[in-house]
């Protein structure tokens, strides 16, 4: 080895330059600095950099999709199906859960009602329910995961509050086949039948009277 201040050739094992009396122990000890252990920390050092910066980065697009995407994206599915507050729904949207409210306030529960009246209350599908399938087929291919909406009302306390729901695409819950939708058709089907046994007897009757009257007109003349 030399001598880092003057050069001179040194033997190894020299605490001190013969010719200078250079400390040759500061060179050893700088050297020593560096050791295959401190390489390894310095190493670890920058991979544990990377992970969190790349943990950072998710974190960026996580709170980017599910505070700006998401509900944009629902948004605007649910403005071209007409759920609005303007067309009187109240509109809850919850990210997190994936769960959608959509509550009908007094015209739209009008209009569903005059909908199943004219259905006499069979299973029917009604023009509501295309619309939720078609806003739950839309939100489903443009994120991610398993949607839940739903239509519900609060206008009738005697009424179902859910009237429909979709999982996913698939349609979990339709008013026309709960009980109280059951009961309306039956009820309907008994009305039709009451109104057709009495035009019957109606037409029955006055068949008879007509008998009468012709028998009696033909006894006088």
């Amino acid at each position: 080895m030399f001598c880092p201040k003057c050069g001179y050739k040194v033997e190894k094992g020299l605490k001190f330059c013969p010719k200078c009396g250079q400390d040759l122990r500061l060179k050893e000890s700088k050297s020593e600095s560096v050791t295959p252990e401190h390489t390894s920390i310095i190493k670890k050092y920058r991979h544990n950099k990377k992970v969190l910066a790349t943990i950072a980065a998710v974190i960026v697009v996580l709170i980017g999709y599910f505070a700006i995407y998401v509900p944009m994206t629902v948004k605007s599915v649910l403005q071209r199906e007409e759920f609005t507050t303007k067309n009187d729904y109240k509109v809850s949207v919850n990210p997190l859960t994936k769960t959608i409210v959509l509550n009908a306030g007094e015209h739209r529960v009008y209009d569903i009602e005059r909908g199943l009246n004219s259905t006499h209350f069979d299973t029917s599908y009604l023009a509501i329910e295309y619309h939720l399938a078609s806003a739950a087929k839309s939100i489903s291919k443009k994120t991610i995961g398993s949607w839940k909406i739903q239509l519900t009302q609060t206008e009738y306390k005697d009424t179902d509050r859910l009237l429909w729901q979709f999982t996913g695409l698939k349609e979990t819950h339709r008013y026309q086949n709960t009980t109280e939708c059951r009961k309306n058709h039956q009820q309907y089907l008994q009305a039709e039948a009451d109104q057709a046994e009495q035009d019957q007897k109606n037409s029955d009757a006055a068949g008879i009277a007509g008998g009468l009257l012709g028998g009696a007109l033909g006894m006088m003349f």
